[in-house]
């Protein structure tokens, strides 16, 4: 599983990184179309649009992972050993459940749409709204990885050797 693990966060670090990559070369082409050539990409916004959907969809579970939610954890952490597992693990049950219907309205939503196109660029928006899908699967994935099988979990941000605290 480590070596599996591995290459799939590999894999979702490397496609965010090329979606936000993309997002500021095509924003930069955008602003040096406009200025420059006095001309517009008429296709750029719309692009870098559902770019940074994907991104956040595909990204939001390894964020999970990471322990970078925000959350109201201050009552929780300060609970026993106990209490507090029984507490993370109804709050799990309840995201599964909420992620379910997101999987189940996102999947419908995905197919009803499949016969619209996107304005500027041209393909069906199942291509877009599909990400919804794919987004809540994943986070799920993580959520019960994490907090029913003690899989995939990763340093806390307090343990991170860039934690909040630094970066600022």
């Amino acid at each position: 599983m480590s070596k599996l693990w591995r290459a799939y966060v590999a894999a979702v670090e490397a496609f965010c990184f090329a979606g936000i990559a993309a997002i500021l070369v095509i924003g930069t082409m955008q602003v040096i179309w406009r200025y420059v050539f006095n001309s517009s990409l008429f296709w750029s916004e719309e692009a870098m649009r559902y770019l940074m959907i994907w991104i956040v969809m595909i990204g939001a579970g390894l964020s999970y992972s990471r322990g970078q939610f925000l959350g109201m954890r201050l009552a929780v952490d300060r609970l026993p050993q106990g209490p507090r597992r029984a507490v993370n693990l109804v709050s799990a049950a309840i995201m599964l459940v909420f992620l379910a219907a997101i999987l189940w309205f996102g999947t419908k939503f995905a197919w009803m749409t499949r016969l619209q196109t996107a304005t500027a660029l041209g393909f069906s928006m199942f291509w877009i709204h599909v990400a919804i899908t794919v987004g809540a699967a994943l986070l799920a994935a993580h959520v019960a990885l994490n907090e029913f099988f003690g899989i995939a979990r990763e340093e806390k941000p307090e343990d991170h050797p860039m934690g909040a605290e630094e970066a600022l």
